[in-house]
């Protein structure tokens, strides 16, 4: 489903090209946003809004199997594992 998966120089945007050709570009801080995990829940669920520290970069990326990533923040968030067709959905839904 993807063919790579990279940031930029300075880790603010993830770019997946796509086995079909496409590519999809994705802000660190969108990501960060709309990540799935329990630490995002529980803050939007608590406050209603997920805070995005400036400056906000991907500092890691690191495979789940064969069907996400898992994507670590320059804020200390680690946890939330992205699967390829949730990138591709969030993609779609961003305009890229």
């Amino acid at each position: 489903m993807i063919e790579q998966m990279m940031t930029d120089s300075g880790g603010t945007r993830l770019t997946v090209t796509w086995e079909d050709g496409g590519q999809s570009h994705l802000s660190a801080e969108t990501l960060r946003v709309n990540a799935r995990d329990a630490w995002t829940k529980r803050e939007m669920i608590d406050t209603g809004t997920i805070t995005v520290a400036p400056g906000l970069t991907i500092t890691g990326i690191h495979p789940v199997g064969g069907y996400g990533v898992n994507l670590w923040f320059s804020d200390g968030h680690d946890k939330a594992i992205f699967p390829f067709v949730y990138l591709r959905e969030l993609s779609d839904t961003h305009g890229n």
